[in-house]
């Protein structure tokens, strides 16, 4: 399952003798003649979300509240494994012969269905335990050491560059439009023939590249050869003045986004679109400035957060939430790409990552590859009060759902008040933001029921999968056309 321009072995054996363990637990599902790789490619998706800490505890003294932290790691990785073993016994994949096969279409089908019976093991009171005795014991320690909570957060945000042999597949970004903190609003390549204008807002849980993977790859492109010019928000490299950013500074800066997209378009007054927080940030925008944005397209946007499949809001929860922002500050982008990992650990890897491979030749792929894994894995910091926020009103109270509005930074925000014309998009298997948390979003907001559109595959597929290109974004041009007066 390695990819080119992948991460590279872990420098600590202790992570090493971890994820031994877990290979050891679901062997019998990778054996010779059965399973094929696919055993060991799910040990170590199921490990990529300890490394951080991992890496990060190896460079430390240890302590006592280190050793109690690790010890509550370990003991969540056995139970991780041990449901891991189930979710691969549950199925014959002896009978299957796409197990061992590789990339396609019966592969990223088994990757589903053994990681809903994992995700479903997962979501019992021993699990839950084990994963909140771990957040409290790693919480504890950095509590106690603000020297080891600085260097985690400093070996989780030292993302690295991909690496020089994958290549540049797009030119480099023009200079920005707008500069606002470390937030940057760039322009696409346009076509002279626009008609509509947008300005697209990633979330948290993935870098800005993945909007831009290569020129058959990219969001921007792909609209402006349908007719829509757009502008990208890209939040940058958080630091601690970005720590005291709440969801009103965010949404503020979104106006200023909006001011110099008019600006730049000749007054044209724009859509927005944005990716699960991002379109979460979108929507609280339009319901705070109902004239400003002449439509909304939200993507895997949540406005339900206590599903029983919600596993993601399930791990943040279990996480220690505020507490989180008041031992890190800002949570770093590889932590909260950990917690999407944890998730769904085969469907985080499945989906768009195997449509990546094909259509193009291998030089291309690898392009493709490399910068998807690095976009997925060190993804924006979480500015660390827009993530309070975010969290008291949604993950904690999940207010949209239980009272229609949500009172944040002293701003209400009722869901029944939007007037931005809507068409919210998610997909069928989207296990990070299920259909069922974002899909109430076009009733809750009193929108028509046409302004639901539930797509094939998952998350990231809604940025990447070549269905995306070549049938999504066409239609999205059409309705932004049709709902975005150009000029």
């Amino acid at each position: 399952m390695s990819t080119p321009c992948d991460r590279g072995a872990s420098s600590t054996p202790h992570l090493q003798a971890l994820l031994g363990a877990v290979d050891e637990l679901v062997h019998d599902a990778s054996a010779p003649g059965r399973g094929g790789n696919f055993g060991p490619a799910f040990s170590a998706l199921l490990g990529s979300w300890i490394e951080p800490f991992a890496a990060a505890m190896g460079k430390l003294e240890p302590t006592a509240h280190s050793q109690a932290a690790a010890r509550a790691m370990a003991n969540l990785a056995r139970v991780a494994g041990e449901c891991a073993g189930q979710a691969m016994r549950s199925f014959d994949i002896l009978q299957s012969g796409a197990a061992g096969s590789g990339p396609g279409e019966h592969y990223a089908e088994l990757a589903g269905r053994v990681d809903d019976s994992f995700r479903e093991l997962a979501s019992s009171p021993e699990f839950d335990r084990a994963r909140r005795s771990a957040a409290a014991a790693v919480l504890d320690w950095l509590e106690h050491d603000r020297t080891a909570a600085a260097s985690i957060v400093h070996t989780l945000e030292s993302a690295p560059a991909p690496a020089e042999h994958c290549g540049d597949a797009t030119p480099a970004d023009p200079e920005p439009v707008l500069r606002d903190g470390n937030a940057t609003l760039t322009a696409s390549p346009g076509t002279g023939k626009a008609h509509a204008a947008l300005l697209v807002i990633p979330g948290f849980t993935i870098g800005a590249r993945a909007f831009d993977l290569h020129p058959r790859r990219s969001i921007a492109r792909t609209l402006a050869q349908h007719g829509v010019e757009s502008w990208r928000l890209d939040w940058g490299r958080a630091d601690e003045s970005d720590r005291s950013r709440t969801v009103a500074d965010q949404l503020d800066r979104i106006d200023r986004a909006v001011d110099a997209v008019r600006e730049a378009s000749g007054g044209a007054r724009p859509a927005l679109a944005g990716h699960f927080h991002g379109g979460l940030l979108a929507l609280l925008y339009c319901i705070r400035h109902p004239d400003r944005a002449s439509a909304l397209i939200t993507l895997s946007t949540p406005v339900e957060f206590a599903s029983s499949d919600d596993t993601f809001a399930a791990w943040l929860r279990a996480s220690g939430g505020e507490r989180l922002v008041d031992v890190l500050g800002n949570i770093p982008g590889p932590l909260v790409a950990a917690l999407v990992a944890a998730s769904s650990p085969m469907r985080w890897c499945g989906g768009g990552f195997f449509d990546l491979l094909s259509g193009l030749d291998s030089a291309d792929a690898a392009v493709r590859i490399a910068r998807f894994e690095h976009a997925r894995r060190f993804p924006p910091a979480f500015p660390g009060e827009t993530f309070r926020g975010l969290y008291r009103a949604f993950y904690l109270d999940d207010s949209f759902a239980t009272d229609g509005a949500a009172i944040i930074d002293g701003h209400r925000f009722e869901l029944a008040r939007l007037k931005t014309p809507l068409l919210n998009v998610f997909a069928r298997d989207d296990r990070i933001v299920p259909p069922g948390a974002s899909s109430p979003l076009a009733e809750r907001a009193g929108a028509a029921p046409s302004s639901n559109r539930e797509v094939p595959g998952g998350h990231f597929d809604l940025l990447t999968a070549r269905e995306t290109h070549d049938a999504l974004l066409p239609e999205l041009a059409a309705w932004l056309i049709e709902h975005t007066p150009w000029h």
